[in-house]
């Protein structure tokens, strides 16, 4: 009996060794067999990234072509949303004072009048009544000079000041100050530009309109500025804002890239463009101007280059876990 048990323990360890060998020889055949599904590749203009179609399918890898497109001449420059405040108040004084002085006036040509006639005025009445009109008068210029100096001396040529201070106390409108470095030059006045807000650089620019200059220089920029009127401003005041004033020149070629597209790794931009059907190359790009759905870049990008806008952060990682497993 007990060499039957043993015939039969014998039997099945055997049995089991066999499945567990042919098991494993079958995991090495398959391993040595599969080919690997993404690579680092070293080449002379950098490293560059190959998939297979499994990989691009399960990270839903999308690439796009780029489309050339034409912009206005523009330049640069930073500044801020203003507070409403700071701007309707001189507003008002210069309404009010304007308001006394012409009241001023009239009562002064109605002395004057009665004076002349011997109707009970005298020439006292007639000195007060130009007292007054004097004195209103110095208070309306001096808050004509503090509409200067905010608004600009372009200011007071506006016939919609008293509508345009109304938008501003409603938010249904905003007034942005955007300074140039010190040294642009200009070929001509702006008259339209375009906002984005520095915390959000992903978000969609907004169009303003250019009101005129700035009455003064920013103490840190020593530059030229300007002041543009923004409808329905999507951000609180004091928001820093980055400025592009369309000034008139020759437009600028270039590609609209995609949002989605832009990688920001360290201090620089990347985008991954398609180079064949399964690799893919990191660029550096400037990005020159925010468009309504992403970035203008000038150089360094062509039309028709496919660029990648889903995965291009797993790219990313992929090419950096490579470089550092070289390491």
């Amino acid at each position: 009996m007990r060499r039957i048990l043993y015939a039969v323990g014998l039997v099945l360890i055997l049995a089991i060794g066999l499945t567990v060998a042919r098991r494993l020889g079958q995991t090495t055949v398959d391993e040595e067999a599969a080919p690997e599904a993404a690579s680092v590749q070293r080449g002379p203009e950098g490293p560059h990234v190959q998939i297979d179609a499994a990989v691009r399918a399960r990270i839903g890898l999308q690439v796009v072509p780029l489309t050339g497109i034409e912009l206005p001449d523009s330049v640069r420059g930073f500044g801020r949303l203003l507070d409403p405040t700071t701007l309707v108040t001189p507003l008002y004084d210069y309404d009010a004072t304007r308001a006394a002085f012409d009241a001023a006036d009239r009562e002064y040509r109605r002395v004057q009048t009665l004076h002349a006639g011997n109707v009970n005025a005298s020439e006292r009445d007639v000195e007060a009544a130009r007292t007054a009109l004097e004195r209103d008068r110095a208070a309306m210029w001096t808050a004509q000079s503090r509409v200067t100096s905010v608004w600009g001396s372009q200011a007071l040529a506006r016939r919609d000041l008293p509508s345009l201070a109304q938008s501003l106390v409603t938010r249904e409108a905003g007034v942005a100050r955007i300074d140039l470095p010190l040294g642009t030059t200009l070929p001509g006045e702006p008259t339209t530009g375009r906002l984005v807000a520095l915390a959000s650089a992903r978000s969609s620019p907004v169009d303003a309109t250019v009101l005129g200059a700035a009455a003064d220089s920013d103490p840190t920029t020593q530059g030229r500025g300007f002041l543009l009127l923004v409808a329905h401003a999507p951000w609180p005041p004091g928001t820093a804002l980055d400025g592009w004033l369309t000034v008139p020149g020759p437009a600028r070629t270039g590609v609209d890239v995609p949002s989605s597209a832009v990688l920001r790794y360290g201090t620089a931009s990347y985008v991954y463009v398609q180079t064949d059907d399964v690799t893919f190359a990191r660029r550096a790009v400037h990005l020159d101007q925010p468009t309504k759905d992403g970035w203008f870049v000038a150089d360094s990008l062509a039309a028709g280059e496919s660029l990648v806008v889903t995965g291009a952060q797993q790219l990313l990682s992929t090419e950096l876990g490579g470089a550092a497993a070289e390491d």
